[in-house]
């Protein structure tokens, strides 16, 4: 009878021991989670961030090369006089 009990105790604290790791790891999971999800929310915001930046950068570009033009059009113009 002592030996079962004595079974019963030891197969008590594994299943206390694996529920305790069970919640553990639910707890991690769900950290690890959220910092996915703030991580993902980052990386978007990011993203939307170069793409505005690309944008400016292209109108920059144009802009520039706009100027250019007209610069190469008076120096043309003022040679021919």
């Amino acid at each position: 009878m002592a030996e079962e009990l004595d079974s019963f105790r030891i197969l008590e604290e594994k299943v206390t021991k694996l529920l305790d790791a069970y919640t553990l790891l639910k707890k991690e999971r769900t950290t690890l989670d959220e910092q996915l999800q703030q991580k993902e929310s980052e990386l978007r915001s990011l993203k939307e961030k170069m793409a505005i930046l690309a944008k400016e950068r292209e109108l920059a570009k144009q802009k520039i090369e706009g100027l250019l033009k007209r610069l190469d059009h008076i120096l043309a113009h003022g040679q021919a006089e």
